[in-house]
């Protein structure tokens, strides 16, 4: 298998899994949260690299101490929860930039971290986002409809008797692990792109649960393959190239759906502006009345 093979299989694979969970990223409003812990992982990847240890293990420990830490400066009273995200998010990327300029290839490392290289991933990497693949769908088949419960009523989720702590933990946790392996093909930087651009195009076409997971997963694929491949022919980067190519496709369809909303809303107002006009039905005539 060459390089470009493991790299459409690895952006089949990471569109499959990112597709799946960027819907219950969205529908939980968590976007920036979730741009929060794809920077705060970062200085876990590089203390990884730096001590020679799994990078998965580093990032992944590093991301759950972040998250915890989130979540226990969120609950403060008085705290604003945004504020909190800002603050860990900003501090943690820094922190990693700190420990790479303190190694030797400072720019092509932070490269390396950052933006991804996913024409390098080997046969490991392959396996991590597979083995993540089915904890996602083990956690949307098991946790489904609680997720989405949730989702939509916490306070009646909470009332029904679940427990929203241990459903909020077990998301979180799934979400950081898609973070993990998506860093050594797209970055710690550009990984958002693929745990949120999918579900947000998915959600301009539909509001069904369903056919929102079966578009984010396609176009989540689709990003990725038309990234590696317009990358190799041209050149360029290709995570940053993955990444513009969902913008694109978000943009697109946003363009598309307002379109149609706006003809279809004023052949709306056209069939009710001549119902309106139209001449109201009377009743019998005299002559009728005297039949």
């Amino acid at each position: 298998m060459t390089a470009v093979d493991r790299a459409i299989l690895e952006a089949v694979l990471l569109g499959t899994v990112g597709g799946l969970i960027s819907v219950q990223i969205l529908l939980r409003r968590l976007p920036f949260f979730t741009l929060a812990m794809t920077h705060a992982t970062f200085p876990g990847v590089v203390l990884a690299a730096i001590a020679g240890v799994n990078l998965y293990a580093g990032g992944g420990l590093f991301g759950v101490l972040i998250v915890l830490g989130v979540l226990a400066l969120s609950r403060r009273p008085g705290q604003d929860t945004t504020t909190a995200i800002g603050i860990v998010l900003s501090a943690g990327f820094a922190l990693g930039v700190v420990l790479l300029s303190a190694r030797d290839g400072f720019s092509k490392d932070l490269a390396a971290y950052t933006v991804g290289q996913i024409l390098t991933v080997g046969t490991g990497d392959l396996t991590a986002v597979a083995a993540v693949g089915v904890i996602v769908m083990a956690l949307l088949s098991v946790a489904g409809r609680q997720l989405t419960f949730r989702a939509f009523d916490p306070g009646g989720y909470a009332a029904a008797g679940y427990r929203p702590t241990a459903i909020d933990l077990a998301l979180l946790l799934t979400v950081e692990a898609v973070i993990i392996v998506a860093v050594p093909a797209v970055g710690a930087i550009l990984a958002v792109a693929v745990l949120v651009a999918p579900a947000a195009i998915a959600r301009l076409w539909t509001h069904d649960v369903t056919a929102m997971t079966a578009i984010a997963v396609t176009s989540g694929i689709g990003s990725g393959l038309a990234g590696v491949l317009i990358s190799t022919r041209y050149d360029v980067a290709t995570g940053g190239t993955i990444t513009v190519v969902a913008g694109t496709l978000f943009a697109l369809s946003l363009a598309a759906t307002t379109t149609w909303t706006a003809i279809t809303g004023s052949r709306r107002r056209r069939r009710q502006a001549a119902n309106r006009s139209a001449p109201a039905t009377t009743g019998p005539s005299h002559l009728e009345e005297a039949e």
